[in-house]
């Protein structure tokens, strides 16, 4: 496991490389990178969004509950 850890951190920078020197080459490519990339980053702030939401909207209505059972079931 750790011999395949050794290699993957010796071949990704050359990897990185690669990529870089192709964009650089193909503005298509570069293009295509810059989409995807967006649209990812679109996605991850929308999740985030969505989830903080999930979070207030349960915690308005646990809040409310306490606050109901304090008052009238009490």
């Amino acid at each position: 496991m750790l011999s395949l850890l050794l290699q993957t951190e010796e071949l990704v920078p050359e990897q990185v490389g690669e990529v870089i020197e192709a964009a650089k080459a193909d503005p298509v490519l570069a293009g295509a990178l810059i989409a995807v990339g967006v649209a990812t980053l679109g996605l991850f702030v929308w999740g985030l969004t969505k989830q903080v939401f999930k979070a207030a909207l349960f915690a308005g209505l646990a809040s409310a509950g306490v606050w109901y059972w304090y008052f009238n079931i009490r």
